[in-house]
């Protein structure tokens, strides 16, 4: 009690005073640090991957399923927004529905090729893309392209939210926030846990979107025959404008390409690697996209397929299409607007590295505190 006394003394000079405030202070501050040591253990106790873009050592380079990358791919554009990237076709450019695949087909063909490659370079250097990107600009000219995948990233998962939150409100009474919430926080769960969640959640999410995708082509297909398009042929500018824009979508993974190779064995097949990723990234992306240019371009020749896609909006567009299929549709449309879950997961994940790439101190924080970032951003 004396002690107590003392402390609080109003007698205390003001050295004393700072003295037991800087005691405070390192008393919170060795509480608080402990508190996330313990934090921390219990995470990586239970699975969840804590590193960022530190190097994987090369004993810790094991994973031999390569298939496990044709998924990560598969999955990552087998949704809506390819679905609507395909659509900007005919609907922003103008183009008629043949000018539209076979500029889907061949710059997606081409422009796949970069980012299939970079995926090679993870089990080689087991770093992550933006880290290796060290050894071309240096080490804090890397923070540009890191400060640009920010920006990328963000892009893509305000874009996949809202498309989400379309899907969603054209099926239930609810505002597109409702469903951009539902989204955010089913890829914040699969990003924070890591890899071996995101591969696993890779591996299944596209099979629901497929069967959406399968339900919408044959219930509405009759559709899509004798499908009025442009009489003038298609320009230069048309043409270039939307490979453009098919080319942007496709290669702007090739930021992001080793991030999921790192923990590959070293002496696994480069050629069977890049063939993976080259059949992932374009199987799902040519065929949504091609499907979207075609829903487009018919979408004023069936009135109610008009009506939905109403200012642009897909989900409406999709739902319209869903129709013959009666109250079945709301769970058809409920999965695929979850299906961009498996878009932006791998996304989020990215962005954990983009952020310690710009700002190099934060490699010191766990990989897993910034998927919270970039989800609230």
């Amino acid at each position: 009690m004396g002690d107590l006394a003392n402390m609080l003394s109003p007698t205390k000079s003001p050295d004393e005073k700072s003295s037991i405030n800087n005691s405070a202070t390192q008393t919170w501050a060795t509480s608080a640090a402990n508190w996330t040591r313990f934090f921390s253990k219990k995470l990586s106790a239970w699975g969840v991957e804590e590193r960022g873009i530190r190097p994987v050592a090369v004993e810790d380079r094991a994973e031999t399923h390569l298939i496990k990358i044709f998924f990560v791919w598969l999955s990552a554009n087998t949704n809506i927004l390819s679905f609507a990237s395909g659509s900007l076709g005919p609907v922003t450019f103008g183009l008629g529905l043949r000018d539209s695949c076979l500029v889907i087909l061949f710059f997606n063909l081409i422009c796949a090729i970069p980012p299939a490659y970079l995926t090679t370079w993870g089990p080689k250097l087991g770093s992550r893309q933006l880290c290796a990107s060290r050894y071309t600009f240096g080490y804090y000219g890397a923070m540009i392209p890191g400060l640009l995948s920010v920006a990328s990233g963000v892009g893509f998962a305000v874009l996949n939210n809202i498309l989400g939150g379309q899907a969603l409100s054209s099926i239930a009474n609810m505002s597109w926030t409702v469903g951009i919430v539902i989204i955010s926080v089913i890829s914040l769960f699969v990003s924070f846990c890591g890899l071996r969640v995101l591969n696993w959640y890779q591996n299944c999410v596209w099979v629901p979107c497929l069967v959406v995708f399968v339900v919408v082509t044959g219930v509405s297909g009759k559709h899509f025959v004798n499908t009025p398009g442009p009489t003038a042929p298609a320009t230069a500018v048309q043409i270039c404008s939307f490979g453009a824009t098919i080319a942007g979508n496709m290669i702007s993974w090739g930021a992001i390409s080793s991030d999921y190779t790192v923990y590959f064995h070293p002496r696994v097949s480069s050629w069977r690697l890049f063939v993976y990723s080259y059949l992932g990234l374009n199987i799902s992306t040519i065929t949504l996209q091609c499907l979207g240019a075609a829903a487009a371009i018919s979408a004023p020749s069936v009135p109610a397929w008009n009506a939905g896609y109403t200012d642009g909006n897909v989900g409406g567009l999709l739902n319209a299409m869903l129709s013959p299929v009666g109250g079945f549709r709301k769970v058809l449309m409920a999965l695929l607007s979850l299906s961009l879950t498996g878009c932006n997961a791998p996304i989020i994940y990215s962005m954990c590295m983009a952020f310690q790439t710009l700002i190099p101190p934060l490699a010191a924080v766990p990989r897993y505190v910034f998927s919270v970032l970039a989800t609230a951003v």
